[in-house]
């Protein structure tokens, strides 16, 4: 079904009269940014797809080129058109440049084709997160980017599967000598991860005790105890079976003053929900970069749940923010007179 007749069908899903209400400069950006890639990702995904003689790798790339084509493209080009952004054109088809396994001169490996594909579904998931994160003014543009961040995802989990079953990536050295150990690079995302948690909780924490806006200390405490808190107990989890000590968690700070107090300098809510918004963005991005070198399944399965538990908890911070006036947006932009 072409990208056209879709478009009738679900016009949704590709215009969203954004001349009435612009993105700002940060959105569109992140939008032309997701369409070029995906034509790299097609250019040099048919490329590959050309070179390898296995029928299994030549079938992900020709999926992958399928989905692209048809699930992200459209979308993100009608995006950009409907804002009154001209596309740049589609990348020329290589796969009516010879036979499938014959290619150009030079010749890849299948696993060297893997590992290829691997480092541009990494470099997807980032942009594909940011987007999620940068979208702060519209919330059917973030729908788009977390629906893309999802299918990114999917696709980097069957590239996982399909090269590690083929021992054609090179993840670090493993960090214990128990059959099946997380590798050093896990090990050293979760060490990571534990540090984040620990900043974030005393962050909850200092501006929960800061602010007498209920409505705001409930989403502040939401934070704390459905999103920091059980987050961090995972990683303390994981580590402990793995074999590793961890180390002791912050001291809390939630009883140390009265209510509206850190000491000398007091905080606006406008301030703290800035920093908060700004710190969960922050961990997002952090979090979806871990995924794109993570092997083992559990962990892998662990990060993709702080991904979504950080996505709707933006969203609760966004929703506050605008609904209080809170927010500092970027500037509107529009290329329609």
């Amino acid at each position: 079904m072409k990208p056209k007749i879709l478009k009738k069908i679900l016009p949704q899903s590709y215009t969203m009269n954004t001349a009435q209400k612009p993105m700002h400069s940060g959105e569109i950006y992140h939008l032309w940014d997701a369409l070029t890639a995906s034509y790299r990702v097609i250019n040099i995904a048919e490329t590959y797809q050309m070179n390898t003689q296995d029928q299994e790798v030549h079938l992900f790339l020709k999926g992958l080129v399928q989905g692209t084509l048809l699930l992200r493209i459209p979308r993100l080009e009608n995006l950009l058109k409907d804002a009154g952004f001209a596309v740049p054109p589609r990348p020329a088809s290589k796969t009516l440049q010879g036979k499938p396994g014959v290619g150009q001169e030079v010749k890849l490996t299948d696993e060297e084709v893997l590992k290829v594909m691997l480092t541009l579904a990494h470099s997807l998931l980032i942009l594909d997160a940011r987007g999620v994160g940068t979208a702060t003014t519209n919330q059917a543009i973030r729908e788009v980017f977390i629906d893309l961040l999802k299918k990114t995802i999917m696709a980097h989990d069957i590239l996982m599967k399909l090269g590690t079953g083929r021992q054609a990536f090179n993840p670090s050295p493993p960090a214990t000598a128990s059959p099946g150990a997380l590798n050093l690079g896990e090990v050293y995302w979760l060490f990571d991860h534990l540090g984040y948690r620990h900043s974030t909780i005393v962050l909850l924490e200092t501006y929960f005790t800061n602010s007498n806006d209920a409505e705001l200390k409930k989403v502040l405490n939401h934070g704390l105890q459905k999103v920091a808190l059980p987050q961090l107990q995972n990683i303390e989890t994981l580590l402990k079976n793995e074999g590793f000590t961890v180390p002791a968690r912050p001291v809390t700070r939630t009883k140390q003053l009265p209510a509206g107090r850190t000491g000398k300098i007091i905080l606006r809510d406008s301030e703290i929900l800035s920093v908060v918004i700004t710190a969960t963005q922050v961990m997002l991005d952090i979090h979806t970069n871990s995924l794109g070198s993570t092997y083992r399944a559990d962990m892998r399965e662990l990060i993709k749940g702080f991904i979504f538990d950080e996505i709707e908890y933006l969203t609760m911070l966004i929703n506050l923010g605008g609904k209080r006036n809170l927010m500092e947006y970027p500037p509107n932009v529009t290329a329609k007179v």
